[in-house]
């Protein structure tokens, strides 16, 4: 059997049924037969003849070791559980094979963009699909490229990227702020979230703090989807107003005469906090 070509490195090794068909085998055998097993692997086959089998199994080969291989006319003598595994290991490589070319074939046919634009602001639809929203519609494209990462066209930022950057208090990293902006792929409803949320976090305590030294990476904030964060939003004189209305402890509030004392002194203390608000 000549040698296979693009042969691969390693065959799959079963251990149970290695075990299994090796329990009668001695320790010398067992080294013995994995030795010449490997040299077929290499070469296609091991040799019939006794003193070159010897010299491939590092020591005497015997009756039984001998007996897990059969004799290929002009070959040699192949074990034909390996040859089994050298086919399946073929077949696959093949498929792979196929399967890449038949990859390569559909990308060459199709554009990378459909509009070739590279121009901020416009609308770029994914390839060999037609362009559908209306001009000015959205404030964010469907930008997306054959791979898995939708990218920009060089020199271009996804619609919508300007007015989050405006929006974001914490103007570092853009370029990874970009790229995580277009690998999102967003449409107009969380667009608008985002836009909504930058604006309420920018004025929570959270953000506040410490000269703003919490405020996530513009690109870390997007990565995580930070946008549908839970966080507290800062009192104001008109939400405090609203809770000293809707409160037991307000005079004018149909079940007054059922407030505790703890429920007037909260009020009480409500009402301290909204007179102290501008």
């Amino acid at each position: 059997m000549s040698e296979p070509l693009h042969r691969s490195p390693a065959f799959q090794f079963y251990a149970d049924d290695f075990l299994a068909g090796t329990l009668d085998l001695s320790q010398e055998e067992v080294g013995a037969y994995v030795r010449l097993l490997c040299h077929q692997w290499n070469r296609g086959s091991i040799p019939v003849e006794t003193e070159k089998q010897q010299r491939l199994a590092g020591g005497s080969v015997s009756v039984d070791v001998l007996a897990k291989f059969r004799l290929v006319d002009g070959c040699g003598l192949v074990n034909d559980r390996l040859e089994k595994e050298r086919a399946k290991q073929a077949k696959f490589r093949q498929k792979q094979r196929e399967k890449g070319l038949l990859s390569a074939e559909a990308r060459k046919k199709q554009p990378r963009f459909n509009r070739g634009s590279t121009a901020v602001g416009d609308s770029v639809q994914p390839s060999g699909q037609p362009d559908t929203q209306p001009e000015g519609n959205s404030p964010v494209s469907s930008l997306q490229s054959p791979s898995n990462t939708p990218k920009a066209p060089k020199g271009a930022e996804s619609v919508g990227f300007d007015e989050f950057w405006k929006a974001y208090p914490r103007k570092v990293a853009k370029p990874a702020a970009i790229k995580a902006w277009v690998k999102l792929n967003l449409n107009d409803e969380t667009f608008r979230k985002i836009l909504e949320s930058v604006k309420a976090q920018s004025a929570s305590p959270d953000w506040l703090k410490d000269g703003g030294q919490f405020i996530p990476y513009p690109a870390t904030y997007l990565n995580g989807r930070r946008w549908e964060d839970l966080f507290e939003l800062p009192e104001t004189k008109e939400t405090l107003e609203a809770k000293l209305l809707a409160h037991r402890g307000c005079p004018s509030h149909v079940n007054r005469s059922n407030a505790t004392p703890e429920d007037l002194a909260e009020y009480a203390e409500m009402l301290k906090r909204y007179k102290a608000l501008p």
